[in-house]
């Protein structure tokens, strides 16, 4: 599995980390999730059911769910925004909320989890804000990206890529749903800096952007020089049936 995670729960460390920051900005906890198998997405759903209720208790609320489509190693993804750090932590002392992590570990074999927050990414657009995301058609998909880059440079080079990417997005009627800013890891083997979800009309105005001459030629030239790690997978909108 590529960009694998060694655990799927916040180490003692890093909740520690994160009650030392400085907290009153509202934050968004990036869940990507791979379920274990066999019945791991049925355990991970009875986890949800019972942090759905403690998450709204404090303020919080899913920005998106999505699940991977065309093959990914990553079977979904969870944003879940939090209007202080301070309510993501108060939940970790629920005694519900604790007695539903068995289900969690059960239910998942990786998971990355990180905090960020609102601010600039590496496209040219202004951060829009952070409200819960809506599909307007069946055929929608969500492109999930984590960006991390090769020092400075590699940030400026991606920076070019993006102003390329943006263009190349808008012309296919794509937009930028959510960019947001690294805080602090607290799942995950890797650092990264960047977290940007895209809406494409259909799977096939993203094949016609990476099919393009044009996307071709940034990716080559920015892209790739300024990456040193990305996790990048399409998703489609989870729906709540009624």
């Amino acid at each position: 599995m590529t960009n694998p995670t060694s655990a799927v729960n916040p180490s003692r460390e890093s909740i520690t980390a994160l009650r030392a920051r400085r907290d009153g900005d509202p934050i968004v906890m990036v869940n990507v999730l791979k379920y274990a198998e066999p019945g791991g997405r049925e355990r991970y759903a009875r986890y949800g059911a019972v942090a759905g209720p403690e998450i709204a208790a404090r303020g919080g609320r899913a920005l998106y769910t999505g699940s991977s489509v065309a093959g990914s190693d990553w079977d979904g993804v969870a944003l879940v925004y939090y209007p202080r750090r301070a309510a993501w932590l108060d939940m970790q002392d629920s005694p519900a909320y604790r007695a539903a992590i068995t289900n969690r570990t059960a239910g998942l074999s990786a998971r990355l989890l990180y905090a960020f927050t609102q601010g600039a990414g590496p496209l040219p657009v202004k951060p829009p804000p952070l409200e819960d995301v809506h599909r307007q058609s069946e055929d929608e998909i969500f492109v999930v990206n984590l960006l991390r880059y090769r020092g400075d440079e590699g940030r400026e080079s991606f920076l070019r890529y993006g102003e390329v990417a943006s263009r190349l997005i808008h012309d296919r009627g794509g937009r930028v749903e959510m960019t947001l800013v690294a805080d602090q890891a607290m799942v995950s083997d890797d650092v990264w800096e960047h977290f940007v979800l895209v809406r494409y009309p259909s799977f096939d105005a993203l094949r016609s952007m990476l099919a393009s001459e044009d996307w071709q030629a940034a990716d080559k030239a920015y892209r790739q020089p300024g990456m040193a790690g990305t996790i990048a997978f399409p998703t489609r909108q989870n729906v709540a049936r009624a």
